[in-house]
């Protein structure tokens, strides 16, 4: 455990928020051992059923909130309402636990601004079995997941400037589930699944364990290795895999709360006829949003015409954030055409300085 967890910052996306007992297990094609184990073998945490239990940890408090098969809709994140560090600005979350035993059908309406929006369909074993977008629809039953009989759906709606639409788009997505079961924990008790999270997380901040993103969050056992998989679900349950979303973990010279500072690096190749977009989010020295002006998108980034962008900070430019000392940013992009070429953009992009204008 001697490199540090670049790839982890540079890749993963995390998204912080989540299981129903299946006697389908099935072995990863990768030599990982049996990742999709049955979790009643044993309620004592370990690392052959840790991610079922994170899951359990995490779909229990949404039935505790939320009926079966109902939106929990969350509200755009602001410096005052903001409940984690590092919050995600761009879009607005819906959360939903869903019963497919007899099937389920889910619908995104077109939306007319064509912004992006997404549902991502999650399986007890943290595996993303499907991604739908707006204009699409799509019918799971227990044969298209890993095991069990439950999803849970974490949707994405981008931020657009008329809040009412945003508002509008999130309540148009549709869930038609044939049957209406809650949600019965596996019997973890929550602080022994907490405490092996910060075991794991413990890995990456302390020990340096190197974390692939690419490897932790996948469809399907065969996409990951054990150690990425456990890792990436501690420090992100939830998170898209990277063909849909990427990001950095930091912005080369940050910190600095000078006046009159710049930034700019090429445009990242995304789907944008899809609605791909990416932006720049700024923290202060604790990882809190410390100022109003604290996030940029694409559309207000300066465009230069010759296939870069630029951002300031600390300026007077229309293009500019405003940021503290000790201060921290996050670079967030959205569907990716080749994850591959976006892993190299962005390892690009963290070795470009700020500079003084």
């Amino acid at each position: 455990m001697k490199t540090v967890a670049k790839q982890f910052a540079y890749s993963l996306l995390v998204v912080l928020i989540a299981l129903n007992g299946c006697t389908n297990s099935k072995k990863s094609e990768n030599g990982t051992g049996d990742i999709t184990s049955e979790a009643s073998e044993s309620k004592t945490v370990n690392d052959d059923n840790y991610v079922i239990a994170e899951t359990d940890w995490n779909w229990n408090i949404q039935q505790s909130t939320t009926p079966i098969n109902e939106w929990l809709h969350k509200e755009p994140v602001t410096m005052k309402n903001q409940t984690i560090i590092r919050s995600n600005a761009d879009v607005v979350y819906s959360l939903a636990l869903v019963d497919v035993r007899d099937g389920a059908t889910f619908s995104i309406p077109e939306r007319e601004n064509g912004a992006m929006q997404l549902m991502q369909l999650i399986d007890e074993n943290h595996f993303t079995v499907k991604v739908i977008f707006a204009g699409e629809s799509a019918t799971l039953t227990p044969k298209d997941l890993n095991s069990g009989e439950y999803v849970y759906i974490l949707a994405r709606t981008r931020i657009s400037d008329d809040l009412e639409e945003t508002k509008k788009a999130q309540k148009s997505m549709v869930i038609d589930a044939k049957s209406a079961v809650p949600y019965e924990g596996k019997g973890y008790k929550p602080e022994e699944v907490e405490a092996y999270r910060n075991k794991l997380i413990k890995d990456v901040t302390e020990d340096h364990l190197e974390i692939v993103g690419a490897k932790g969050f996948g469809e399907k056992p065969s996409d990951v290795d054990k150690v990425n998989y456990l890792h990436c679900a501690a420090m992100g349950w939830g998170g898209l895999p990277p063909k849909y979303a990427q990001y950095t973990a930091l912005i080369k010279g940050q910190g600095s709360g000078e006046k009159n500072q710049t930034l700019t690096f090429p445009k990242p190749d995304l789907d944008y006829e899809k609605g791909g977009f990416f932006s720049i989010t700024t923290y202060n020295s604790e990882s809190w949003i410390g100022e109003e002006n604290f996030y940029i998108s694409m559309d207000r980034m300066k465009d230069n015409g010759d296939g870069t962008m630029t951002v300031d900070f600390n300026s007077d430019t229309p293009y500019s954030v405003t940021v503290s000392e000790g201060w921290n940013g996050t670079l967030r992009l959205y569907l990716p055409v080749d994850a591959e070429k976006t892993i190299e953009e962005i390892n690009h992009f963290v070795n470009i300085p700020i500079t003084k204008k």
